[in-house]
């Protein structure tokens, strides 16, 4: 009998065995750092055994699943020859969805193409940890069409 795949959209903490085909948000905690960082690659297609999952409720999220893997130091990788999944690593939005609806999720990475036309003077700013950064904003266009990112 073949193995049974699951899809990324019924992931959540319910159990613990999860066979994927589908692209999902991974975080690595920090005693992982140094035992990930040269074994996961960008635009690379891995299986991946023993990890936890978590709300993705983060502050940055590369996808809009509800759930995200957390790998830790027990967390098993293997690379996969990339032809195993259909893989397109971009998630574009178009111009008229960001002008007529702007985005519906704040934290939610996307791609665009468009032209930065502009900059504005950078503004000093304190994170809730307390470090110091700084915002920019860039006004960008696509068609004569301004839109402030």
């Amino acid at each position: 009998m073949p193995a049974r795949k699951d899809f990324v959209g019924d992931i959540n903490p319910t159990k613990l065995a999860w066979s994927l085909g589908d692209r999902i948000h991974a975080t690595v905690c920090k005693p992982g750092l140094e035992l990930f960082k040269n074994r996961i690659k960008e635009h690379c297609v891995y299986t991946m055994q023993n990890f936890i999952v978590k709300l993705n409720n983060g502050k940055v999220r590369t996808s809009p699943h509800k759930y995200k893997l957390n790998f830790y130091t027990k967390t098993v990788v293997a690379a996969l020859p990339i032809e195993t999944f259909a893989f397109n690593p971009f998630k574009f939005r178009s111009f008229h969805e960001l002008d007529e609806n702007g985005s519906t999720d704040g934290n939610l990475l996307f791609d665009y193409i468009g032209e930065v036309v502009g900059k504005e003077e950078a503004r000093g700013r304190i994170t809730r940890t307390g470090d110091e950064t700084k915002l920019i904003t860039l006004p960008w266009t696509r068609l004569g069409r301004l839109f402030i990112g």
